[in-house]
C-alpha cells in the first residue's frame, strides 16, 4: 500500500428515489438511444489517505554514550510499568562514594589526633544530620513558596499550602535540635578548627550528593506505563549519542496518524468525521472524530521523487483498539463537507459544448439538448446544480444500427 499516494473520494451516502435505470428508446427519427432519469440523492465530500495507527502517549529513550549497556532484559512487546527500569548503563559510582566515605572517615581521624579528648564520631555525625537537614528545608521552602503561589491563583488548595508551610516549620525545629546537639559536642573546639572541620565535611558530603544525582544518568527508567515498540540496544552494546534505543507506547490512547496533502488538510478541522474504509484489511468503522491537525507542515518525497507539502492530521480510535497494531497502515477518510441533497445524472451523459456543459433530454419524444451547471463527481455520477429535474430522462448514448 502505497502511503503517499492521495486519494480524493466523494462517495454517495445514500441515494433516495427509484434510482438511477436505464431505458432503450426509439425516437421519432428510428434512432435508438438509451436514457436516464434524474434522481436525487444524499452527498458528503471526503479526503482519503493512508493513516498509520499511534499513540497519543508515546515515550522515546536516547543513547547518551557515557558507556557500555550493563543490563538489559526488555524484549519487543514487553509491558512496562511508570517507574520501571529499562537498562542501565555501567558506572564506577560505588567506587567514587566508597572513596568520599573514606576521606571522611581519614578527616574525623585527623581531627581526632589534633583535638583529644573530643569525641569526633559525634561530632562528625551530628554536623553531617546538620547539613542533611538544612539542603531537606531549602527543598522544603521552595515547595511551600510554589504552593503559595498556586493557591494565590486558585491552583492549590488551602490544605496543601499549610501541609508545605507545616513541613518547613518542622525541619526548622529538627535544625535547631541538631545545631544545639552539635554545638554541644564541639563546645571545647575552638571556631577556627569547627569552621575548618565544617567547611571540610561539607564538600564531601556535596560530592557524595552529587555522585548520588548522577546515578540517575546512568539509569533508563519508564516515565509511563506502556508497551515496548522498539528495542535497539542490547547488553554489551555502547550507544551512539541521540541513537533511539527504547521507545514505549501508551496502547490505551490509540489514534490514526494521516499525513495529507497541505492542500486537503487546509480543509480539515477537529471534530469532523472520519472512518477507516480498508478493503484490503476487511476493515470497516465510521463514527471517529478529528482530534486536531498539526500545526506544522513538512516536506517529503514521493515514490516518483516528486516533494510533496504534507501536514498530519490525528484521528481518535474508538476503543478498545487492541486488534490494529503500532504503524499499521489503514485507509482512512475525513468528511470535509457534511451530506447534502442533490441531483444527480451519470458522467457519460454529460458533453460540452462551447466550453459549456451539455445534456439531452427528452420533450414530448423529442430529443433536445440543454445546458446545465454541475457540481461534485460520485461515483460515476455528476451533481446538477442547474438545467435539470428530478424525474426528466436524459439520453445516455446512441445504439448502433
Amino acid at each position: 500500500m502505497d502511503k503517499k499516494k492521495l486519494i480524493i473520494a466523494i462517495v454517495v451516502i445514500s441515494v433516495i428515489g427509484v434510482g438511477i435505470f436505464y431505458l432503450l428508446t426509439t425516437g421519432n427519427i428510428g434512432a435508438k438511444y438509451n436514457t436516464v432519469e434524474v434522481t436525487r440523492g444524499e452527498v458528503g465530500k471526503y479526503v482519503q489517505d493512508v493513516g498509520r495507527i499511534s499513540s497519543r502517549n508515546i515515550r522515546r529513550y536516547y543513547g547518551s554514550g557515557t558507556g557500555k549497556v550493563e543490563e538489559m532484559t526488555l524484549e519487543l512487546g514487553d509491558h512496562v510499568e511508570k517507574g520501571q527500569l529499562l537498562m542501565k548503563y555501567e558506572d564506577n559510582l560505588d567506587l567514587e562514594i566508597q572513596r568520599v566515605e573514606k576521606q571522611i572517615e581519614a578527616l574525623k581521624a585527623g581531627y581526632n589526633e589534633a583535638l583529644s579528648g573530643t569525641d569526633m564520631e559525634s561530632v562528625n555525625i551530628a554536623w553531617i544530620e546538620v547539613s542533611r537537614i538544612k539542603k531537606n528545608m531549602e527543598l522544603a521552602t521552595k515547595n511551600k513558596d510554589i504552593a503559595e503561589s498556586l493557591y494565590n491563583i486558585g491552583s492549590a488548595s488551602l490544605i496543601e499550602l499549610e501541609q508545605a508551610e507545616s513541613n518547613v516549620e518542622q525541619l526548622k525545629s529538627n535544625l535547631g535540635i541538631a545545631q544545639n546537639t552539635y554545638n554541644r559536642l564541639t563546645k571545647g573546639i575552638s571556631k577556627n578548627v569547627r569552621e575548618r572541620y565544617e567547611a571540610e565535611i561539607d564538600v564531601l558530603l556535596l560530592t557524595l550528593d552529587i555522585l548520588e544525582t548522577n546515578r540517575d544518568n546512568y539509569a533508563i527508567v519508564a516515565d509511563i506505563e506502556g508497551i515496548v515498540t522498539e528495542i535497539n540496544t542490547f547488553e554489551g552494546d555502547i550507544p551512539s549519542p541521540g541513537m533511539l534505543i527504547i521507545e514505549i507506547q501508551d496502547p490505551t490512547e490509540k489514534v490514526i496518524l494521516v499525513d495529507f496533502m497541505v492542500e486537503d488538510a487546509r480543509s480539515i478541522k477537529p471534530n469532523m468525521e472520519a472512518e477507516i474504509q480498508d478493503w484490503n484489511l476487511d476493515v470497516e468503522i465510521d463514527g471517529l472524530k478529528v482530534d486536531k491537525v498539526y500545526p506544522k507542515a513538512f516536506v517529503t518525497l514521493s515514490e516518483l521523487g516528486v516533494q510533496e507539502n504534507r501536514q498530519t492530521v490525528e484521528i481518535g480510535l474508538l476503543k478498545p483498539a487492541d486488534e490494529f497494531a503500532f504503524s499499521l497502515e489503514v485507509e482512512t477518510k475525513v468528511m470535509v463537507e457534511s451530506p447534502r441533497n442533490v441531483l444527480l445524472v451519470p458522467i457519460g451523459a454529460v458533453f460540452q459544448m462551447n466550453s459549456k456543459p451539455y445534456v439531452e433530454i427528452l420533450e414530448d419524444g423529442d430529443v433536445v439538448e440543454r445546458e446545465i451547471s454541475t457540481g461534485i463527481e460520485v461515483n460515476g455520477s455528476i451533481e446538477v446544480k442547474e438545467g435539470l429535474k428530478e424525474g426528466e430522462r436524459v439520453i445516455l448514448n446512441y445504439q448502433e444500427e
